[in-house]
């Protein structure tokens, strides 16, 4: 009977010391690996508060002159039509700098509305050809260059690699106004606008530097007759 007493002790304590030593291990494990859940905590958090803070689904906006947010996408104007004869539909975009641009920003001057994207390999060929004409016209044009569907930073990259310094670049990441000028998915695509803000011509692809050229002076000779 004592035997049995003295064998039912051994064990208990065992068992007591088996919990002990899990318990140990499981301290050792906490101050082992404490660092790792406490970075894991953190870029959670981080995670998350980005998240809220840039939320993904609000409207993008840019930069007004007076430092306030404005939406960005096409301008609902009456009689607005991307058609020849008509008035461009107007639309506020940000540039590079996430600031407002606003294509009657431009009124006074023909403005050469080019879409284009990185992927476009007649988009690349044909911008040499607009910088040379943006910065010969300077004062009478302005060639602004619209980013189709592709983020700022990679928008950015591509075009200061080129050195374009004498075009002005906007992004249209959700393609909001290339819907509203009814664009089909072709690249790139260009409008030479007057200085009244009437569209003159519109050409679907690649453009020559001569192209350019006669067609800017078609759309300037048209504004001016239109003006008197």
């Amino acid at each position: 009977m004592a035997t049995s007493k003295k064998r039912q002790r051994i064990q208990r304590e065992r068992r007591g010391l088996g919990r002990f030593a899990l318990v140990r291990r499981g301290h050792r494990w906490t101050r082992r690996h404490a660092r790792w859940v406490a970075a894991a905590v953190a870029l959670v958090a981080v995670a998350g508060l980005t998240i809220w803070l840039t939320d993904p689904f609000a409207a993008p906006t840019a930069i007004d002159a007076d430092g306030s947010r404005v939406a960005v996408g096409p301008i609902r104007t009456e009689g607005a039509d991307a058609r020849v004869g008509s008035a461009a539909p107007d639309f506020v975009l940000p540039d590079y700098e996430g600031r407002a641009v606003r294509l009657s920003d431009f009124r006074g001057k023909v403005v050469v509305l080019n879409f284009w994207a990185t992927w476009c390999t007649a988009c690349e060929r044909e911008m040499p050809d607009m910088q040379r004409l943006a910065k010969r016209y300077a004062d009478q044009l302005v060639v602004l260059a619209i980013n189709r569907g592709e983020s700022t930073g990679s928008a950015r990259r591509w075009s200061e690699a080129r050195n374009l310094p004498d075009i002005r670049f906007v992004v249209d990441t959700q393609e909001r106004v290339a819907r509203a000028y009814r664009l089909g998915s072709g690249m790139p695509q260009t409008l030479f606008i007057d200085q009244n803000g009437i569209v003159r011509v519109i050409v679907p692809g690649a453009q020559s530097y001569a192209q350019f050229e006669e067609r800017f002076l078609h759309t300037l000779e048209r504004g001016a007759t239109a003006s008197r």
